[in-house]
């Protein structure tokens, strides 16, 4: 699992070769400080005489190609040098639960037009126009994994699938061929293999729940950012405490249980409030 435990930023200066002065600034990582230090001076270099050699570099990164900026909650399972189960807090200030044995898949629903949500107004439809979605997914899991057992829950977005009886590797074929086939994010799944983990999110995205977005990222530098922070985090949790992340549906398959997973099941069932009946978030 590559979830980084330190974070350097390093800075520098440098001239373009029409004569413009930047400032410039990157992160490393590592796991401590001295390692994501040596990452920071060595990115920062690699940066600089890119730029000064006139040699372009994107704006932006692709999502997943390198590791989360994100704070380490608790290592659940694991040594803190090979965790297996690990909570992280994103960018947006969501709770996300992180492993290397256990399948959390996300399929997310195609975006309903404006058409379609007048239509529905109209006429409201007896069938919940989700459930195709469902029904595909769950003929999916039963044809690409017929022996196996999945947790089914209902999110904001779209459905949830968890695997309970047996494990799979994040970069592995099989893993690969399962996510294709369901139409998981294509960008979620390079993340589960370029972080060698599975994802998933336990609390609601703020804006669900009427809550602003967290100020700063990780890590926190600043006293001022932190004090903020903070009672940004008070704000979210009392918001979020009205909503849940997901609902249980189904189980596909016998509904075995393999061992050394119910933790991490009821781990999630209880945190994304699964069994509650909650708006979703």
């Amino acid at each position: 699992m590559d979830i980084p435990r330190h974070w350097v930023k390093a800075a520098g200066e440098c001239r373009t070769r029409d004569g413009r002065e930047l400032d410039v600034a990157v992160w490393g990582w590592g796991s401590d400080r001295a390692t994501a230090g040596r990452e920071a001076a060595g990115r920062l270099q690699r940066l600089l005489e890119r730029i000064r050699r006139g040699e372009p570099f994107p704006a932006a990164y692709a999502y997943g190609s390198r590791p989360r900026r994100e704070e380490i909650l608790e290592t659940i399972e694991g040594p803190v040098e090979r965790p297996t189960v690990v909570l992280t807090r994103n960018r947006y200030g969501a709770v996300v639960l992180n492993t290397t044995r256990v399948l959390f898949l996300d399929v997310d629903l195609p975006p309903v037009t404006l058409a379609q949500r007048l239509r529905r107004l109209i006429t409201r439809p007896r069938v919940d126009p989700a459930e195709p979605a469902l029904a595909r997914l769950r003929e999916v899991l039963r044809r690409s994994r017929p022996a196996a057992t999945f947790r089914l829950y209902r999110t904001a977005a779209g459905f949830r699938a968890l695997a309970t009886d047996r494990e799979f590797e994040p970069a592995g074929r099989d893993t690969q061929e399962l996510m294709q086939a369901a139409d998981a994010d294509p960008a979620f799944v390079r993340l589960c293999r370029a972080q060698q983990s599975f994802r998933a999110r336990l609390t609601p995205k703020p804006w669900r729940c009427g809550c602003s977005l967290p100020p700063g990222e990780h890590p926190l530098e600043e006293d001022a950012v932190q004090r903020r922070f903070a009672a940004w985090r008070a704000t979210y949790d009392k918001s979020s405490a009205r909503y849940a992340t997901c609902r249980y549906v189904e189980t596909v398959g016998s509904g075995r249980l393999m061992k050394g997973m119910q933790a991490v099941v009821a781990l999630h069932d209880r945190v994304t409030r699964s069994n509650e009946s909650l708006p979703l978030a």
